[in-house]
């Protein structure tokens, strides 16, 4: 067996059993049935819940200014992603976009925010959006209309948090009663 060859089949199964180690992530979901749509909130991580605070998509469903997602990795969460789900496909063209951690203004400081946003759908449409380092909520009008069974919004970029690196997300909410009455 040429060396070369040995090589080479060694580092294909090192690789192998390496990508096989390394946990995959797994996507939580929280849903809410509309007049539109079921509508599933999921994301790729989250913080652990801390007492009566909670981090994970459920925020998404219950709407409230004491809770936020806040992405579970370490790091400012480059690359964790909120896709939102609706059966059926519904169309579409804004959502109302709560930035941060809104408990309090101080809560909101000390926290990371999104800055920049890849939004994909699952019918094609794709572009990049810079929100607002603000408390208030943010309307985020796509180009056109879509129809999608999915969104999926990506964290690209942050605005750094004073204490940490934890970036959270108060709302991501569709409109749906702009195109489908």
């Amino acid at each position: 067996m040429p060396l070369r060859f040995v090589i080479t089949l060694f580092a294909a199964v090192a690789f192998a059993s390496t990508a096989a180690a390394q946990p995959k992530p797994k996507e939580v979901c929280a849903t809410q049935a509309g007049q539109h749509a079921e509508t599933q909130f999921c994301v790729n991580s989250a913080l652990e819940p801390q007492g009566d605070n909670k981090y994970g998509p459920e925020i998404f469903v219950e709407a409230g200014e004491k809770n936020a997602w806040c992405e579970g990795v370490i790091g400012y969460g480059i690359g964790e992603v909120v896709t939102i789900r609706f059966k059926p496909a519904v169309r579409l063209q804004e959502f109302s976009f709560v930035n941060g951690y809104q408990k309090t203004d101080e809560t909101f400081k000390n926290n990371s925010r999104a800055k920049r946003l890849h939004i994909q759908t699952s019918d094609g449409f794709a572009t990049v959006v810079t929100v607002p380092d603000a408390r208030d909520a943010h309307t985020i009008k796509l180009a056109r209309p879509v129809k999608p069974q999915w969104v999926r919004f990506t964290i690209a970029d942050v605005y750094p948090g004073a204490r940490g690196s934890d970036t959270c997300i108060s709302g991501i909410f569709p409109n749906l009663e702009q195109l489908n009455n």
